[in-house]
């Protein structure tokens, strides 16, 4: 939401921290803000591809009034810049920083419960500075929250051998996790300096959406994270990682999405500089020069060169190899078998998944709608549209919520709780049906989830008057659940409703988020696996060609990095034989990948 008049500091925000004085501003809904505090070095010149390190000290008062600036990332919806940016690169490197934001009360007795927010963006686009809504949670439940921007895309994930050889990296470097170290480090940063705004270091909560899940799901992962939080909340979490050989390596996919790896980045980067005509020589001759002058070519680029090398995808978003489990910062497990083990940071965690999940992703694609000046989609054949985004969305469901959430149950846990979010009320206007269009479609829950019923975080633009009393019975409910997992480790939802444990019976598992036109709240039983999902996309009446059936099947256990190892070319095959589609499967390419 646009800002109408400057920030000025507020005399009771006066603060210490670790690395100095800092004063902050009263915001309107009456809650004191800090913004822009560094939490780390920033990683400029020698410091690319390092470690985050300690930040330098300062003299005097630090204003602490505006946003730090975002990761280096292509423009896009997501970080709410004007159209006239999107596709370029915008960003700085120098984007360790975070946001608090407080109850203007005097402290309690007690210190108060944390939050910290990671945003999403496929873990290559978005900022903190998006979500200013979550201090609706120190107004309205007397929480500290925390909002944190960390290096994204090829900056934050990038394990290359030259880096390792010619930096003398430690453990940690070498694993190419920095995106996940910088998170590491805003928890230490947390750990260290909430008190001084009235939080409590021993009673914090992590959460995020999307790419912000899946480096929840990381965190509870990581061994370097244990102790530095408490509880964990993953909003549509992905759960795919890259093992060190799909990290770095060349591949010869036909697929953009597949050929992302540290090698192919820097020989594209050396034939863009004019070093090699291609990226098969380019490789050969990078791999054959000496680690410290890769390193420094490496070095010598601006983050817009940088990102050329890639190619943005939806909003903005991009494919590169991340997080790697390399064995230090991550487990070498893929995350689902770590969690059956046991062996990660057992906390209480709430994980869940959208109804619809896929139409932010295919309303725009030429397959299935037209688009209007202003790039506003309408669809051709509605039945499809839904057809392909139900199936999508339930195969999302299946490897992303309920293979983690029961593989926690296997490892002992029982303090797991799942959800779907239903609410779908966006108008029904003729012809461009955005309640067809977005349903209850990914980070449609993101507002109701931050007790946003005025509209600051209405991506979709769907709020109107008339669905305004749906939308405050929604986010009544998960403010309520999420602010009282904060403060006590169990989710309490209004009038007593209660959302009972997941466990391994057969019976309700999950509760179902919806207003009361909706349905309400509800238990059902929701758990589904990919055969049986498989199954019902052969026999489906909602998918009307042999074609279709086939575009599904490879985009969801093909050609999706997510899903990829449920599926193969061979059963392909004999998908396009049983309903005559003669289609090579890289045609159907990813959804983030047009």
């Amino acid at each position: 939401m646009l800002r109408t008049h400057p920030r000025t500091v507020h005399p009771d925000t006066h603060r210490r921290v670790k690395g100095g004085e800092l004063i902050g501003s009263r915001e309107p809904n009456g809650t004191y803000a800090w913004r822009g505090i560094r939490y780390a070095a920033a990683p400029v010149g020698p410091l690319r591809w390092r470690a985050p390190q300690s930040s330098p000290a300062w003299a005097g008062v630090l204003k602490a009034l505006e946003h730090g600036p975002m990761a280096p990332q292509y423009a896009g919806m997501l970080v709410q810049a004007p159209a006239r940016l999107h596709g370029k690169v915008v960003g700085d490197e120098d984007c360790l920083t975070l946001n608090v934001f407080a109850p203007s009360e005097a402290p309690a007795a007690r210190r108060r419960p944390v939050m910290v927010w990671i945003h999403g963006g496929a873990n290559a686009a978005g900022t903190s500075a998006t979500y200013d809504v979550a201090r609706n949670y120190a107004a309205h439940d007397g929480i500290v929250v925390v909002t944190v921007n960390y290096r994204l895309g090829v900056l934050g994930w990038f394990c290359h051998p030259a880096l390792i050889k010619a930096d003398q990296a430690t453990p940690e470097e070498q694993s190419g996790n920095f995106g996940t170290l910088d998170l590491i480090a805003a928890l230490r940063w947390v750990r260290e300096n909430i008190a001084a705004f009235g939080g409590d270091p021993e009673c914090v909560t992590i959460f995020g959406e999307s790419a912000g899940a899946q480096n929840v799901l990381t965190l509870l992962a990581s061994p370097l994270a244990a102790g530095l939080f408490h509880r964990a909340i993953a909003q549509s979490p992905v759960v795919d990682t890259f093992d060190v050989d799909e990290a770095t390596e060349r591949n010869h996919s036909p697929l953009e999405s597949f050929r992302t790896s540290s090698h192919e980045i820097a020989a594209r980067l050396w034939v863009t500089a004019g070093r090699n005509a291609d990226v098969d020589s380019a490789d050969n001759t990078l791999q054959a020069m000496p680690p410290v002058e890769v390193a420094a070519f490496l070095r010598s680029l601006s983050p817009a060169q940088l990102l050329g090398a890639v190619k943005p995808g939806t909003g903005g978003m991009y494919l590169t190899p991340r997080p790697i489990r390399d064995g230090v910062v991550l487990p070498k497990q893929p995350l689902s078998d770590l969690f059956r083990s046991g062996a990660w940071n057992r906390v209480p965690i709430i994980l869940g998944s959208n109804r619809d999940e896929y139409r932010a992703f295919i309303a725009d694609k030429a397959e299935h709608a037209w688009l209007l000046p202003g790039k506003f989609p309408v669809l051709r054949n509605r039945a499809e549209y839904l057809g392909e985004a139900g199936f999508l969305s339930k195969v999302w469901r299946s490897i992303n919520l309920d293979e983690p959430a029961d593989a926690l149950l296997a490892s002992g846990h029982s303090e797991v709780w799942t959800y779907r979010f239903d609410w779908d009320e966006a108008p029904a206007v003729p012809v461009l049906r955005p309640d067809l269009l977005f349903g209850a479609a990914h980070g449609m829950e993101m507002p109701f989830a931050f007790r946003d019923v005025r509209g600051e975080l209405d991506l979709f633009k769907v709020n109107t008057p008339f669905n305004k009393a749906g939308r405050a019975a929604v986010a009544e409910a998960m403010g309520s659940a999420w602010a009282s997992f904060a403060h006590s480790g169990v989710p309490s939802l209004p009038n007593g409703f209660n959302w009972q444990r997941r466990t391994t019976d057969r019976g309700p598992d999950s509760l179902v988020i919806d207003s009361p036109a909706g349905g309400g709240l509800r238990m059902e039983m929701l758990r589904a696996d990919v055969s049986s999902i498989k199954a019902g996309l052969r026999r489906s009446a909602d998918v009307s060609s042999g074609t279709a059936r086939c575009r599904i099947y490879a985009r969801a256990f093909l050609w999706c990095p997510m899903f990829v190892q449920h599926g193969s070319l061979d059963e392909y095959d004999q998908w396009c034989e049983e309903f005559s589609c003669n289609t090579p499967a890289h045609v159907f390419r990813p959804v983030m990948e047009v």
